[in-house]
């Protein structure tokens, strides 16, 4: 017979145990896996900003302010990190994302009974303009496909036909790592996002190109010889896809291997594909859609107005109007 966890006292809730309880909240809720995987990184992250704090009950507003200004402390001259920070500075977009998983961890934890006081009540995110990514241009994405086909790596099969659905779909980061085989309609070339961005679901079309790398990636007999594989990106632990930690890593060999700039991240695969569609079709509602926003303000962060675009449209519009 098990025996039922019956919460203690406000006041006395521990803090571990609030942060389990908090993120089963969240999968209850309906929360995407990117969303739990981001809330339990802030958490964690706070946990370590704040170390030797037992009780939910024992984090107070300064404390708790103390912490955020430990998260955005740079490093030390030395290169050492700061005494009781875990690591190096970090943007204000990052740290708002911080912030606003610490206000509804509290709020939750108020409404819960598990503490008195709200200790995230006054904490405030910092008005920033979100920067736009960097796109990845098509001779970019083309370079670093090729410097992963070139090589003798065994995981190969496997990036290419990672990186090239992130290239020729837009997909978020963690929407492709979460795919499973199932998702994947070869007969019809969709691939079907379950659980996106605020828990949209939607059909992405599988050009042929693509379709032929994840043909050739479904062959391989060293990812697909186990019947039990259900990730169409699997990972180290079977069942489990690629965590963004090891995708990231791989990108960062081959950006590397293939010589691309520094400032190129997996998003910029999104940012890329954006920005290609929008020369090639002119149409921002189109591109909307293929990213999978509710609002076309969100795609104007992805779309990159090229320079040369905007001259010639002006001189079609307006031809004729002078007469020199």
């Amino acid at each position: 017979m098990h025996s039922e966890h019956i919460e203690p006292p406000c006041g006395q809730s521990s803090f571990r145990h609030a942060l389990g309880d908090f993120r089963v909240h969240l999968q209850a809720s309906g929360r995407s896996a990117a969303t739990l995987e981001s809330y339990s990184r802030s958490l964690r992250l706070l946990e370590q900003c704040i170390p030797g704090v037992q009780k939910l009950e024992d984090i107070s507003a300064d404390l708790l302010e103390m912490a955020v200004v430990r998260m955005s402390a740079p490093p030390e001259p030395n290169g050492k990190r700061p005494p009781q920070g875990p690591s190096p500075q970090r943007s204000e977009v990052t740290l708002n994302r911080h912030r606003s998983t610490f206000k509804a961890f509290f709020r939750w934890a108020m409404d819960t009974g598990r503490i008195s006081r709200n200790p995230a009540v006054q904490l405030r995110l910092a008005r920033v303009d979100s920067p736009s990514t960097m796109p990845i241009t098509v001779p970019e994405t083309r370079a670093l496909l090729a410097a992963i086909r070139r090589s003798n790596d065994p995981l190969r099969l496997r990036d290419e036909a990672l990186f090239g659905t992130y290239a020729l779909t837009g997909l978020r980061r963690m929407e492709a790592l979460q795919l499973d085989v199932s998702d994947y309609d070869d007969t019809n070339g969709l691939l079907r996002v379950k659980n996106g961005k605020g828990r949209q679901s939607r059909l992405v079309p599988v050009v042929d190109s693509l379709a032929l790398l994840l043909g050739e990636f479904r062959r391989d007999s060293a990812y697909w010889q186990r019947r039990d594989q259900i990730k169409l990106f699997p990972g180290r632990v079977r069942g489990h896809c690629l965590t963004a930690r090891q995708a990231n890593a791989r990108f960062e060999l081959w950006r590397s291997v293939a010589g691309l700039r520094g400032e190129l991240t997996i998003h910029s695969f999104r940012a890329g594909f954006a920005t290609t569609l929008h020369h090639e079709a002119g149409d921002l509602v189109m591109v909307s859609r293929a990213l999978g926003h509710r609002d076309l303000r969100q795609t104007l962060r992805y779309v990159e107005c090229c320079a040369k675009v905007l001259p010639a449209a002006i001189k079609r519009g307006f031809a004729g109007v002078f007469s020199l």
